[in-house]
């Protein structure tokens, strides 16, 4: 017997898929695969556009339950993503990490590599810094919902490694995982345990019962 689906599941489904994209676009271009100024254009925004569009079905149609996700996940990872800023910085200023990686992903999302970066790349570098931290509060809350603090922990370390083992690493002249600059993985691992912390908190006031766990 085949599952039946109905529109708010499939609307959540895509939704899923879409907060998906951002975050591999980044690893993509690292990896060659294709420009972050095009796919910016041509991937990024359509896939920005149309998770809003989802949310304003949602609230439409009265689907509360995937409005309330998207509006939890979402705000759960922004301010999530501002942890991870925290420890980023107090390293990057301190020598412990091989670059800055929002003023990277704006020099990058402009073209403006060889050029050097603008107050307009800067802006766009650091609004996709923060897009991929709701990116990722908007998966965690989509496939699992409200959580403890040691699944949204795991979560964040998971991103962690995903980031070290990718092609963004390499690409840095830093060796497998960042090990040729011992200090930059260490920073990573504390940078996503905040994120992690930050976004358990955040759901928990998101959703004051928790839904599992």
């Amino acid at each position: 017997m085949k599952p039946k689906f109905d529109a708010q599941t499939i609307l959540g489904l895509a939704a899923l898929g879409l907060a998906g994209i951002a975050p591999n676009l980044f690893p993509a271009a690292q990896a060659g695969l294709a420009k972050l100024s095009v796919t910016g254009k041509f991937v990024l925004l359509p896939s920005v556009l149309a998770l809003l569009a989802i949310f304003l079905v949602a609230k439409a149609r009265g689907y509360s339950a995937l409005e309330r996700r998207m509006v939890v996940g979402a705000t759960a990872g922004f301010a999530a993503t501002f942890g991870l800023e925290i420890v980023r910085i107090i390293s990057f200023r301190l020598g412990g990490m091989p670059g800055d990686m929002p003023r990277l992903l704006g020099v990058l999302l402009t073209d403006r590599f060889m050029v050097g970066p603008s107050a307009v790349s800067d802006i766009l570098g650091w609004g996709y810094h923060f897009w991929n931290g709701v990116a990722f509060g908007l998966i965690f809350v989509l496939i699992l919902g409200r959580r403890s603090l040691w699944w949204t922990i795991i979560y964040g370390q998971l991103i962690g490694i995903g980031f070290l083992a990718s092609p963004a690493v390499k690409s840095l002249g830093i060796g497998a995982f960042g090990l040729d600059m011992p200090v930059m993985p260490l920073t990573v691992f504390i940078a996503h345990l905040a994120f992690g912390l930050m976004l358990g908190l955040g759901l928990r006031r998101g959703f004051p019962e928790p839904e599992q766990g």
